[in-house]
């Protein structure tokens, strides 16, 4: 649902841009007949409203697009750069910039303006790549399946960024059991990638214990956060990140009923050479002089993972 809005609003700019207060009428039908691609319809009404206020980027933009669609390309291009130079977004008129360069053939100029269109932001394709006709020109070209994985690299970033992918070693299906007590009847916990490999998340399953947490690289800070919730009304919140191969977080988490209290916490993930996972929790009492174990528990692959 999020990508349509995404494509959506690519293809149709906020109608706020129009101007301060109430739709008019003419913005209506206007906007009515852009949406039904009626294109002579749309053409003639954002003409009008160009007449009427030359200064607003939407109208302009709009203009460019329905001129696109009557095969009007050198008229859409001049809309289309006095659109961008009144607030549209550069990701938008760049790709409509490249469906009239590639409709007369000036198929380098439509290359640069697609990956203007994509360095600005672009991650869905206002139109279908297959069956438009201006981008039919470029598919025999191999930079266009550039330009595919260009969309999809803004789309889906995390699936192209190794960052994200430092804490896939603890990805998997696993019984869990004390360091301490390694025949002990084992806790499951399943740890999958979600939300196009942005987020690692986990479900913990244990008798009379059940949990979760959400993972994730924020590249505005460079660092990984953990938020674990559990069915005892636990949050248990961690910052870190990895060194030297494993995965280090900090953080505090609730100290046992009745406190309201917090504890600092240091939990620390080891990617064995087997492929077994420890996980170490350790709590400090005073700001970090000392640390004394909380837990440690060895990951071993279950044995539908084996």
């Amino acid at each position: 649902m999020l990508r349509f809005f995404v494509a959506m609003t690519l293809v149709i700019p906020p109608l706020a841009s129009l101007a301060q207060g109430a739709m008019s009428e003419a913005q209506r039908l206007a906007n009515d007949a852009f949406t039904a691609q009626d294109w002579p319809k749309a053409a003639a009404a954002y003409q009008a409203l160009i007449r009427e206020n030359p200064r607003v980027a939407q109208p302009h933009f709009r203009l460019g697009v329905a001129l696109i669609g009557l095969r009007k390309h050198n008229e859409a291009r001049s809309h289309l750069v006095t659109a961008e130079s009144l607030g549209t977004p550069a990701a938008q008129v760049a790709f409509r910039l490249a469906q009239t360069h590639a409709a007369q053939g000036a198929i380098d100029s439509a290359f640069q303006q697609l990956r203007r269109a994509t360095t600005a932001g672009l991650g869905v394709a206002p139109v279908s790549l297959d069956s438009d006709p201006d981008m039919a020109k470029l598919k025999g070209d191999a930079r266009f399946a550039q330009f595919q994985t260009d969309l999809d690299r803004v789309a889906r970033p995390c699936m192209y960024d190794a960052r994200y992918r430092e804490f896939d070693f603890w990805l998997g299906t696993w019984d869990v059991r004390p360091s301490a007590a390694p025949a002990s009847p084992p806790a499951r916990n399943v740890i999958t990638k979600i939300h196009d490999g942005c987020v690692v998340l986990e479900s913990w399953t244990a008798p009379g214990s059940t949990g979760q947490s959400f993972n994730i690289y924020d590249r505005t800070r460079d660092k990984w956060f953990q938020k674990w919730v559990d069915n005892s009304g636990g949050l248990h919140e961690y910052a870190g990140e990895l060194r030297d191969g494993n995965m280090v977080f900090e953080g505090d988490t609730p100290a046992p009923r009745p406190s309201a209290n917090r504890i600092r916490v240091r939990l620390t993930f080891f990617p064995r050479p087997d492929g077994s996972v420890r996980q170490f929790s350790e709590r400090t009492t005073d700001n970090g002089a000392t640390w004394q174990v909380t837990y440690d528990l060895i990951y071993t692959k279950a044995k539908s993972e084996d």
